[in-house]
Protein backbone atom coordinates (compact mmCIF):
# COMPACT_ATOMS: atom_id res chain seq x y z
CA UNK A 1 0.00 0.00 0.00
CA UNK A 2 1.10 3.31 -1.13
CA UNK A 3 2.21 5.97 1.69
CA UNK A 4 -0.38 8.22 0.52
CA UNK A 5 -3.24 6.03 0.63
CA UNK A 6 -2.25 4.72 4.08
CA UNK A 7 -2.26 8.27 5.35
CA UNK A 8 -5.97 8.76 4.17
CA UNK A 9 -6.93 5.83 5.33
CA UNK A 10 -5.61 7.05 8.63
CA UNK A 11 -7.19 10.31 8.60
CA UNK A 12 -10.51 8.45 7.75
CA UNK A 13 -10.60 6.30 10.58
CA UNK A 14 -9.02 8.97 12.87
CA UNK A 15 -11.89 11.65 11.89
CA UNK A 16 -14.80 9.06 12.01
CA UNK A 17 -14.13 6.71 14.97
CA UNK A 18 -14.93 9.14 17.95
CA UNK A 19 -17.23 11.01 15.46
CA UNK A 20 -21.10 9.08 15.37
CA UNK A 21 -20.75 8.61 11.60
CA UNK A 22 -19.11 5.60 11.55
CA UNK A 23 -14.82 4.75 11.19
CA UNK A 24 -15.41 1.19 9.45
CA UNK A 25 -18.17 2.76 7.06
CA UNK A 26 -16.10 5.97 5.64
CA UNK A 27 -13.31 3.66 5.31
CA UNK A 28 -14.92 1.64 3.19
CA UNK A 29 -16.37 4.47 0.93
CA UNK A 30 -12.66 5.91 1.39
CA UNK A 31 -11.20 3.15 -0.32
CA UNK A 32 -13.84 3.05 -3.17
CA UNK A 33 -13.68 7.19 -3.82
CA UNK A 34 -10.32 6.85 -4.13
CA UNK A 35 -10.06 4.16 -5.91
CA UNK A 36 -8.17 2.11 -3.47
CA UNK A 37 -10.26 -0.73 -4.13
CA UNK A 38 -12.61 -1.82 -7.00
CA UNK A 39 -16.49 -0.68 -7.03
CA UNK A 40 -18.48 -3.62 -4.72
CA UNK A 41 -15.25 -5.09 -3.39
CA UNK A 42 -15.01 -5.37 0.35
CA UNK A 43 -12.62 -3.80 2.26
CA UNK A 44 -9.66 -5.92 3.66
CA UNK A 45 -9.99 -6.37 7.36
CA UNK A 46 -6.29 -6.12 8.17
CA UNK A 47 -6.86 -2.15 7.14
CA UNK A 48 -9.46 -1.70 9.87
CA UNK A 49 -7.71 -3.18 12.65
CA UNK A 50 -4.49 -1.42 11.29
CA UNK A 51 -5.89 2.19 11.49
CA UNK A 52 -7.70 1.33 14.39
CA UNK A 53 -4.36 1.22 16.37
CA UNK A 54 -3.68 5.36 16.52
CA UNK A 55 -7.50 5.82 17.53
CA UNK A 56 -6.73 3.17 20.63
CA UNK A 57 -3.92 5.46 21.07
CA UNK A 58 -5.82 8.88 21.22
CA UNK A 59 -8.49 7.57 23.67
CA UNK A 60 -5.58 5.95 26.12
CA UNK A 61 -3.96 9.31 26.47
CA UNK A 62 -7.10 11.49 26.44
CA UNK A 63 -8.93 9.16 28.92
CA UNK A 64 -5.75 8.52 31.06
CA UNK A 65 -7.15 10.00 34.10
CA UNK A 66 -10.63 7.46 34.02
CA UNK A 67 -8.43 4.79 32.60
CA UNK A 68 -6.28 4.95 35.63
CA UNK A 69 -9.22 5.84 37.82
CA UNK A 70 -10.89 2.26 37.00
CA UNK A 71 -7.54 0.14 36.24
CA UNK A 72 -6.37 1.14 39.71
CA UNK A 73 -10.02 1.32 41.30
CA UNK A 74 -10.22 -2.62 40.09
CA UNK A 75 -7.16 -3.25 41.15
CA UNK A 76 -7.84 -2.34 45.17
CA UNK A 77 -11.06 -3.77 44.79
CA UNK A 78 -9.78 -6.79 44.63
CA UNK A 79 -8.28 -6.91 47.78
CA UNK A 80 -10.60 -4.18 49.82
CA UNK A 81 -14.10 -4.31 50.68
CA UNK A 82 -13.84 -0.81 51.31
CA UNK A 83 -12.57 0.21 48.09
CA UNK A 84 -15.46 -1.85 45.76
CA UNK A 85 -17.59 1.25 47.72
CA UNK A 86 -15.27 3.50 45.24
CA UNK A 87 -15.63 5.00 42.39
CA UNK A 88 -12.97 3.10 40.15
CA UNK A 89 -14.13 0.04 41.18
CA UNK A 90 -17.77 1.04 39.67
CA UNK A 91 -16.21 2.30 36.76
CA UNK A 92 -14.04 -1.06 36.37
CA UNK A 93 -17.09 -2.59 36.64
CA UNK A 94 -19.35 -1.02 34.18
CA UNK A 95 -16.67 -1.31 31.62
CA UNK A 96 -16.09 -5.02 32.46
CA UNK A 97 -19.87 -6.43 32.25
CA UNK A 98 -20.93 -3.62 29.11
CA UNK A 99 -17.61 -5.45 27.40
CA UNK A 100 -19.32 -8.95 27.92
CA UNK A 101 -22.14 -8.42 25.17
CA UNK A 102 -19.53 -6.64 23.22
CA UNK A 103 -17.40 -9.55 22.51
CA UNK A 104 -20.36 -11.90 22.33
CA UNK A 105 -21.58 -10.02 19.30
CA UNK A 106 -18.44 -9.12 18.06
CA UNK A 107 -16.67 -12.72 17.36
CA UNK A 108 -20.18 -13.89 16.71
CA UNK A 109 -20.97 -11.71 14.07
CA UNK A 110 -17.18 -11.92 12.80
CA UNK A 111 -17.94 -13.58 9.16
CA UNK A 112 -21.41 -11.13 8.71
CA UNK A 113 -18.70 -8.12 8.96
CA UNK A 114 -16.45 -9.19 6.63
CA UNK A 115 -19.78 -9.58 3.99
CA UNK A 116 -21.08 -6.32 4.88
CA UNK A 117 -18.04 -4.60 4.64
CA UNK A 118 -18.94 -3.04 0.69
CA UNK A 119 -20.27 0.70 0.04
CA UNK A 120 -24.20 -0.97 -0.41
CA UNK A 121 -24.64 -2.51 2.74
CA UNK A 122 -22.43 0.34 4.17
CA UNK A 123 -24.91 3.00 2.89
CA UNK A 124 -28.01 1.79 3.92
CA UNK A 125 -26.08 0.82 7.48
CA UNK A 126 -25.17 5.16 7.65
CA UNK A 127 -29.10 6.08 7.15
CA UNK A 128 -29.80 3.77 10.10
CA UNK A 129 -27.18 5.51 12.32
CA UNK A 130 -28.57 9.04 11.45
CA UNK A 131 -31.81 7.75 12.51
CA UNK A 132 -30.38 6.85 15.60
CA UNK A 133 -28.69 10.04 16.25
CA UNK A 134 -31.64 11.62 15.07
CA UNK A 135 -33.71 10.48 17.80
CA UNK A 136 -31.38 10.74 20.83
CA UNK A 137 -32.24 12.90 23.63
CA UNK A 138 -29.70 15.65 23.74
CA UNK A 139 -28.72 14.94 27.65
CA UNK A 140 -29.72 12.84 30.53
CA UNK A 141 -29.38 13.69 34.28
CA UNK A 142 -27.28 10.96 35.79
CA UNK A 143 -23.65 12.45 35.88
CA UNK A 144 -21.84 10.00 38.17
CA UNK A 145 -20.35 6.44 37.28
CA UNK A 146 -22.14 5.11 40.77
CA UNK A 147 -25.43 6.08 39.66
CA UNK A 148 -25.40 3.44 36.74
CA UNK A 149 -26.21 -0.03 37.28
CA UNK A 150 -25.42 -3.25 35.15
CA UNK A 151 -28.26 -2.65 32.70
CA UNK A 152 -27.25 0.55 31.50
CA UNK A 153 -23.44 -1.28 31.16
CA UNK A 154 -25.10 -4.41 28.94
CA UNK A 155 -26.95 -1.74 26.84
CA UNK A 156 -24.26 -0.18 26.06
CA UNK A 157 -21.99 -3.06 25.40
CA UNK A 158 -24.55 -4.61 23.38
CA UNK A 159 -25.06 -1.08 21.17
CA UNK A 160 -21.26 -1.41 20.69
CA UNK A 161 -21.89 -5.17 20.03
CA UNK A 162 -23.83 -4.45 16.67
CA UNK A 163 -21.94 -1.87 15.43
CA UNK A 164 -19.55 -4.27 13.95
CA UNK A 165 -21.55 -3.61 11.29
CA UNK A 166 -19.89 -1.42 8.84
CA UNK A 167 -21.84 2.01 8.54
CA UNK A 168 -23.61 1.61 12.53
CA UNK A 169 -21.66 4.38 14.08
CA UNK A 170 -20.22 2.41 17.75
CA UNK A 171 -19.75 5.55 19.46
CA UNK A 172 -23.34 7.08 17.96
CA UNK A 173 -24.57 3.69 18.73
CA UNK A 174 -23.26 3.84 22.20
CA UNK A 175 -23.55 7.10 23.49
CA UNK A 176 -27.31 7.52 22.37
CA UNK A 177 -27.79 4.44 24.20
CA UNK A 178 -26.67 5.84 27.29
CA UNK A 179 -28.54 8.97 26.37
CA UNK A 180 -31.79 7.05 26.53
CA UNK A 181 -30.97 5.71 29.82
CA UNK A 182 -30.83 9.46 30.96
CA UNK A 183 -26.39 9.37 31.45
CA UNK A 184 -25.46 12.52 30.86
CA UNK A 185 -23.58 13.42 27.73
CA UNK A 186 -20.30 13.46 28.95
CA UNK A 187 -19.83 10.57 31.38
CA UNK A 188 -21.75 8.74 28.24
CA UNK A 189 -19.25 9.58 25.66
CA UNK A 190 -16.38 8.53 28.35
CA UNK A 191 -18.16 5.37 29.26
CA UNK A 192 -18.46 4.79 25.16
CA UNK A 193 -15.00 5.54 24.86
CA UNK A 194 -13.57 2.85 27.73
CA UNK A 195 -15.67 0.28 26.21
CA UNK A 196 -13.83 0.60 22.71
CA UNK A 197 -10.42 0.79 24.73
CA UNK A 198 -11.25 -2.94 25.45
CA UNK A 199 -13.05 -3.73 22.40
CA UNK A 200 -10.09 -1.84 20.37
CA UNK A 201 -7.14 -4.38 22.53
CA UNK A 202 -8.92 -7.42 21.83
CA UNK A 203 -9.42 -6.50 17.88
CA UNK A 204 -5.63 -6.04 17.82
CA UNK A 205 -4.64 -8.92 19.35
CA UNK A 206 -6.86 -11.37 17.60
CA UNK A 207 -6.20 -9.16 14.30
CA UNK A 208 -2.08 -9.14 14.45
CA UNK A 209 -2.01 -12.24 12.14
CA UNK A 210 -4.24 -10.81 9.59
CA UNK A 211 -2.43 -7.13 9.49
CA UNK A 212 0.94 -9.22 9.22
CA UNK A 213 -0.71 -11.83 6.37
CA UNK A 214 -2.50 -9.38 4.25
CA UNK A 215 1.29 -7.77 3.64
CA UNK A 216 0.20 -4.23 4.01
CA UNK A 217 3.81 -3.11 5.14
CA UNK A 218 4.93 -1.76 8.30
CA UNK A 219 5.83 1.45 7.04
CA UNK A 220 1.71 2.08 5.71
CA UNK A 221 0.82 0.63 9.03
CA UNK A 222 2.63 3.34 10.61
CA UNK A 223 1.68 6.10 8.64
CA UNK A 224 -1.94 4.80 9.47
CA UNK A 225 -0.95 4.88 12.56
CA UNK A 226 0.38 8.44 12.78
CA UNK A 227 -2.68 9.90 10.71
CA UNK A 228 -5.48 8.35 12.63
CA UNK A 229 -4.21 8.99 16.17
CA UNK A 230 -3.78 12.85 15.68
CA UNK A 231 -6.88 13.20 13.59
CA UNK A 232 -8.80 10.86 16.68
CA UNK A 233 -7.23 13.46 18.97
CA UNK A 234 -8.79 16.44 16.97
CA UNK A 235 -11.70 14.59 17.03
CA UNK A 236 -12.44 13.81 20.64
CA UNK A 237 -12.33 17.30 21.67
CA UNK A 238 -14.39 18.29 19.34
CA UNK A 239 -16.94 15.48 20.27
CA UNK A 240 -17.25 16.63 23.87
CA UNK A 241 -17.57 20.23 22.75
CA UNK A 242 -20.16 19.37 20.73
CA UNK A 243 -22.11 17.04 23.43
CA UNK A 244 -21.61 19.54 25.99
CA UNK A 245 -23.68 21.91 23.49
CA UNK A 246 -26.61 19.36 22.89
CA UNK A 247 -25.77 19.16 19.13
CA UNK A 248 -24.83 15.54 18.91
CA UNK A 249 -28.01 14.94 16.43
CA UNK A 250 -25.78 17.38 13.95
CA UNK A 251 -24.32 14.68 11.87
CA UNK A 252 -27.69 12.62 11.34
CA UNK A 253 -28.23 15.23 7.82
CA UNK A 254 -24.65 14.50 6.91
CA UNK A 255 -25.20 10.52 7.02
CA UNK A 256 -28.12 10.84 5.20
CA UNK A 257 -26.54 13.24 2.18
CA UNK A 258 -23.56 10.46 2.09
CA UNK A 259 -25.87 7.41 2.27
CA UNK A 260 -27.83 9.10 -0.53
CA UNK A 261 -24.97 10.08 -2.89
CA UNK A 262 -23.15 6.32 -2.57
CA UNK A 263 -26.68 4.69 -3.75
CA UNK A 264 -26.74 7.14 -6.63
CA UNK A 265 -23.08 6.55 -7.42
CA UNK A 266 -24.24 2.55 -7.02
CA UNK A 267 -27.52 3.10 -9.08
CA UNK A 268 -25.22 4.81 -11.80
CA UNK A 269 -22.51 2.65 -12.12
Amino acid sequence: MADLQAVILGIVQGLTEFLPISSSGHLVLAATWFGFQAEGESLELAVDIATNTGTFLAVLIALRADVWLAASGFARGLFSAEARKQDGWRLASLVIIGSVPTAIIGLGLRGVFEHLNAPLPVSLALAVTGAILWTAPTRGTRRESRELGWRDALIAGTAQGLAVVPGISRSGSTISALLWRDVDAALAARLSFLLYLVASAGVAVLGFTEVRDAELGWRAVAWMTLASFVTGWLALIWLFRLLKKGRFRWFAPYLWIVSTLTLLRLAAS
